[in-house]
């Protein structure tokens, strides 16, 4: 019988912050998160010290937990299509 104990039991360490490469807009901090696991998304709001990127895991994390289909259905439309303003994305999601 073996016993796995603390010190053999191997530690993940999620990223804190979101690659300078895909922090050129909010669009690129959501494209590189919504890729990433729940995990990485979770440490990324607690610690990061860029506030967008806190903004962009905070969508993330608000639109799955919520299970918000129109807000994950924005995400796509914004991931799938490149940047969009805001008023015309909230424009074609009106009913």
């Amino acid at each position: 019988m073996s016993l796995v104990t603390v010190d053999t039991a191997p530690a993940h360490r999620w990223r804190n912050e979101i690659p300078k490469d895909h922090r050129t807009s909010l669009d690129t901090r959501l494209a590189w998160l919504w890729n990433q696991r729940f995990g990485t998304v979770q440490m990324v709001y607690l610690r990061s010290a860029d506030i967008l990127d806190v903004t962009a895991a905070t969508l993330i994390i608000q639109a799955i937990l919520a299970k918000d289909l129109s807000a994950i259905q924005q995400r796509f439309q914004r991931l799938e299509g490149g940047a969009v303003n805001d008023q015309e994305l909230a424009e074609s999601l009106r009913i």
